[in-house]
């Protein structure tokens, strides 16, 4: 049952459109081989998926990464999945047609139980870091446009973080992203 957060006005619940899919993990003595994604006869799940690119990120532990999209007109869809180490991951719905707008969904992420998540167009996406080195992956559908980059501070989700939003380490520019009460995306971009 979603619940409202009184101070932000977010509902915690399912993103419509969002999957989150446990990824084939296979150890042995030599150490682990794992699929986060597969496509074709038996896809992992029922969204068709091209790669555009492909990329990590590394964090140190108290990390806070988000909450980032891509928007118009180069809009973008993303699957990620943990490669190392452990994180708390968040979803913004930001579509204001969608009838999940202003859910927040949130996922563990752990390498000893990986998952992938997939991540539609207006769905804004975040981290925290619980260990050190910790690695994710993120498959994007189109190239990265710095003109069409969004962002909504991480206020938004302030309340689920393990620890104090401000004992986080933050880039500059996530630090000065918009709170979502006054966020409204507009491209820079000229296409």
């Amino acid at each position: 049952m979603p619940r409202e957060f009184e101070d932000t006005k977010v509902i915690m619940g399912a993103i419509d459109g969002v999957h989150v899919w446990p990824v084939s993990n296979h150890k042995d003595l030599r150490g682990r081989l794992f699929k986060v994604y597969t496509d074709g006869p038996y896809p992992s799940f029922p969204e068709n998926f091209e790669t555009f690119e492909h990329f990590f990120t590394e964090s140190k532990e108290g990390v806070f990464r988000g909450m980032h999209f891509q928007g118009a007109p180069h809009a973008a869809t993303k699957v990620i999945s943990i490669v190392r180490g452990e994180a708390l991951d968040f979803l913004l719905d930001t579509r204001k047609d969608s009838k999940t707008f202003a859910h927040v969904q949130t996922q563990a992420l752990n390498q000893d139980s990986p998952v992938s998540i997939y991540i539609p167009e207006g769905v804004a996406h975040g981290y925290i870091a619980l260990r050190e080195g910790t690695i994710v992956s993120y498959r994007q559908n189109v190239a990265f446009c710095e003109s069409c980059d969004g962002g909504i501070n991480g206020s938004i989700v302030e309340n689920l973080l393990p620890i104090p939003l401000k004992e986080t380490i933050r880039s500059e520019r996530d630090l000065h992203l918009k709170e979502f009460a006054s966020f409204s995306y507009t491209s820079k971009c000229s296409q």
